[in-house]
């Protein structure tokens, strides 16, 4: 069966992305009107630390955005980051990061966030990841992607593994939060595995 494909733009300076009509979301640019948005979706912690990772804090949230984001301005060769919107009426709902290794020719897929509890278990975290494939595999033509997921996030494991991922181990409990460790599992999909999908 032929592969259905998107129309998809990428300006390097910009990291604009435009998508098919018919898609639910678009990627565009994340910028700093968006900071306190994703920082009242993160009620909490431990949500933080399951869509951020270890790096984000509560109490430093929006100065790590702000960061990123002039880091993101400045290097977009090595990070782009995009705030996900609704395609209709171009409402903030979500969040995503691409960090590029151009001398691996590999990227990494980071701090998915599907804020809005409207559009969760719709879909649109499987879109996601389908337009940073696109963006990392058509646009950039590079090798090989990768993401890390939570071993009880099991939502996320299944949403990745339809989008062409394979498991690549277990990274057993490298993070504790308030006294209990979870477990990571490291997931990439290669260039070669994408053409087949």
């Amino acid at each position: 069966m032929a592969r259905r494909r998107t129309f998809v733009v990428v300006q390097p300076a910009r990291q604009t992305l435009k998508i098919e009509s018919n898609m639910k979301i678009k990627l565009r640019n994340f910028s700093e009107v968006d900071i306190e948005q994703i920082y009242s979706w993160s009620k909490n912690e431990e949500f933080l630390l399951i869509w951020a990772g270890p790096l984000y804090k509560m109490d430093s949230l929006k100065d790590q955005l702000k960061n990123d984001l002039e880091y993101a301005s400045t290097h977009p060769e090595r990070l782009k980051i995009f705030s996900v919107i609704d395609s209709e009426n171009s409402d903030l709902i979500g969040h995503c990061q691409l960090t590029i290794d151009q001398s691996n020719e590999s990227a990494h897929i980071s701090r998915i966030l599907v804020g809005n509890e409207n559009f969760r278990g719709k879909g649109i975290g499987r879109q996601i990841i389908t337009n940073l494939l696109e963006i990392t595999f058509l646009q950039l033509n590079l090798n090989r992607v990768t993401l890390n997921v939570y071993d009880f996030n099991e939502a996320a494991i299944d949403c990745y593994k339809k989008a062409g991922f394979k498991n690549e181990g277990l990274l057993r409990e490298n993070t504790k939060f308030k006294g209990a460790f979870w477990s990571t599992i490291p997931m990439a999909i290669l260039k070669s595995e994408y053409q087949n999908l």
